[in-house]
């Protein structure tokens, strides 16, 4: 049984963030701590999330506490929004917000910075200004633990040859990439080809990562094992970054991870990219052609 908070009514503004989405919108709502903490100084901040996804909010300096409520699956997360405001009713929050964009499709643009465009991360900026929060920065959060730098670190350690290192991530869960396991064998081929070592970031084994194994050895690496978390700090090791939007590419947006590191990102739709965040440094494509693709990294990468 999830233990819900009880405050008592005072001078101290209580807020609840509820964000039940998956993990890459989790941490793109991190956006939202840092300016509310500044903005309400004398404040509680909670996060009301999953069991599945909530560790996007692990170990951040903005939260007070982290509500992890039990769901089976990613549509049981995302209905959290609808689900804990019944919770928390007795809960004497100040202010409770949900903010997932899905909930919130009108909302995603700034109605300050209108400049910024449309997109979905856009969300979280909006439900800040009705907030009042003002909101001049996109900036999302993460900071890893001593052993989340440890993991990744033993993982790098052991790479037995000194190429560069690619971090690759191969999979859009809500079908935001034209990305294919015929990209990850094609690009593969030509990075491994151009002595680059490969570390793909798949939560399996699958066939193309595989084919690449079986062809180039020591040169292709899976990181699965790892977290996402924990593949952030692979990704300040590496020389270069092809995403597609998706948890950790939303991870490598962050704080933690360095603005130096090469990014291609391969997504349908800039409404859907996370050029929103950092555009700086990152090459954006959105055509489905794989040669046109290759040709281009031959002058980028």
């Amino acid at each position: 049984m999830v233990k819900i908070p009880k405050y008592q009514k005072d001078d101290i503004k209580k807020i609840a963030i509820l964000q039940g989405g998956a993990w890459g919108d989790n941490i793109n709502s991190t956006l939202m701590l840092k300016p509310i903490k500044e903005h309400f100084k004398n404040s509680i901040l909670d996060i009301h999330t999953s069991n599945l996804y909530g560790n996007a909010f692990d170990n951040n300096p903005f939260v007070d506490h982290i509500i992890k409520h039990n769901v089976n699956s990613k549509n049981d997360a995302i209905n959290l929004a609808l689900s804990v405001p019944k919770l928390i009713a007795d809960s004497n929050y100040d202010i409770i917000s949900a903010p997932h964009p899905m909930y919130n499709p009108d909302k995603w643009t700034s109605i300050k910075h209108p400049e910024w465009g449309t997109n979905l991360i856009l969300a979280w900026v909006r439900a800040l200004e009705d907030m009042g929060v003002p909101c001049d920065n996109l900036e999302t959060t993460l900071k890893l633990t001593d052993t989340e730098i440890s993991n990744a670190k033993r993982l790098l350690n052991s790479i037995q040859n000194d190429n560069k290192n690619i971090l690759m991530e191969i999979h859009g869960e809500s079908g935001q990439t034209q990305w294919s396991p015929e990209w990850t064998k094609r690009v593969g081929e030509y990075l491994c080809d151009n002595s680059f070592n490969l570390l793909i970031s798949h939560k399996d084994k699958r066939g193309d990562i595989e084919y690449l194994k079986n062809k180039f050895g020591k040169q292709v690496y899976w990181v699965g094992g790892l977290s996402i978390r924990e593949c952030a700090e692979i990704f300040n090791n590496c020389h270069a970054f092809f995403s597609v939007s998706s948890g950790l590419s939303n991870a490598c947006n962050t704080s933690w991870c360095k603005n130096d590191i090469k990014w291609i990102e391969t997504v349908n739709s800039k409404t859907c990219s996370s050029s929103v965040i950092r555009e700086h440094g990152k090459v954006f494509n959105h055509e489905s052609n794989l040669d046109s693709f290759i040709n281009m990294l031959k002058v980028i990468i």
